[in-house]
């Protein structure tokens, strides 16, 4: 049998028997590491709820991803996989997404869907609907000086203040975007439907927590701070699989850190990206560094 593979993700350690090669590589496995191993059929019994491919019961969650594995996710301690009829050797990725924001989930944590930069010892999330940009924003930033936290997924603790961990050290970007990016290795190809590569990024946040200094939302209004309205709105979406987050058993927990957030961390709303000319990047990430700057002036007021 193979040694454990470790690795770290969202400030955790993880300790698995299959290789989690879209985390952090950790040289050692901590005592009170998540832990991912095999077993043989799933052990989560009387659902109360499914949605989607989730099926939620008081003793955890199973998610099933069609004929190829399934998963037992129990108190974000643990996660039992078990191999379907085509099993391909390897986790999806749908673990290192929805598996994973549901595990951070059950710990208390908040998983966000956007995507976040470390500028001026503060993190700054980039947020939105699918499609909206986040990533293709996030790596212009990078390209003006940021540094990479995460991208799509962000996790989020309160304690009392928002925090932001490092999350996966990849992005999938558009092959443009691409262009003149410092990486480790080479882009790979990905079964994007948008035809997007993965990139890993050399300019990568140090692996802590990182106060949050405020959230850039795209959609389709400009505006240096949404209206009470618009703001509840664009929270209300910010969760990472927010159907299934908000029916765990500690849904109350997780809505009252979400309020919490959405009352102490400011937001301005950008227009989301729409061409990737040199002209709309460089208007684009102006845009965003003097965002970024109206917020960290509000921090410095607040």
């Amino acid at each position: 049998m193979d040694p454990p593979f470790h690795a770290r993700f969202a400030g955790l350690d993880w300790s698995s028997d299959l290789r989690l090669d879209q985390f952090d590589t950790a040289d050692f496995g901590a005592p009170d590491a998540i832990v991912v191993n095999r077993q043989c059929a799933t052990r989560i019994a009387a659902v109360l709820k499914t949605i989607g491919r989730a099926s939620i019961a008081a003793d955890g969650v199973r998610f099933d991803c069609a004929d190829e594995i399934s998963f037992d996710l129990r108190a974000g301690t643990s996660i039992g996989w078990v191999p379907g009829k085509e099993w391909r050797g390897q986790l999806p990725v749908s673990f290192y997404s929805s598996v994973a924001a549901i595990t951070l989930a059950m710990r208390g944590m908040l998983p966000l869907h956007a995507s976040s930069v470390v500028l001026g010892e503060k993190a700054w999330l980039i947020a939105g609907n699918s499609g909206a940009g986040k990533s293709t924003l996030t790596a212009e930033l990078l390209q003006a000086g940021a540094e990479l936290l995460a991208d799509d997924l962000t996790p989020i603790t309160l304690a009392p203040h928002a925090l932001a961990w490092r999350g996966r050290p990849a992005m999938r970007l558009h092959p443009a975007t691409c262009e003149g990016m410092a990486t480790n290795g080479q882009p790979e190809q990905t079964d994007d439907e948008r035809g997007k590569l993965l990139i890993r990024p050399l300019t990568r946040a140090a692996d802590k927590c990182w106060p949050v200094g405020g959230i850039l939302f795209l959609g389709d209004a400009i505006g240096e701070q949404p209206s009470p309205e618009q703001k509840a709105m664009a929270f209300g979406s910010i969760l990472f699989r927010p159907k299934i987050v908000t029916a765990l058993p500690n849904r109350a927990k997780i809505r009252e850190g979400l309020l919490g957030l959405a009352r102490s961390v400011p937001m301005v709303l950008l227009p989301q990206v729409r061409h990737f000319d040199a002209r709309s990047q460089s208007e684009r990430v102006e845009r965003a560094l003097a965002a970024i700057n109206r917020l960290a002036a509000i921090g410095l007021r607040s």
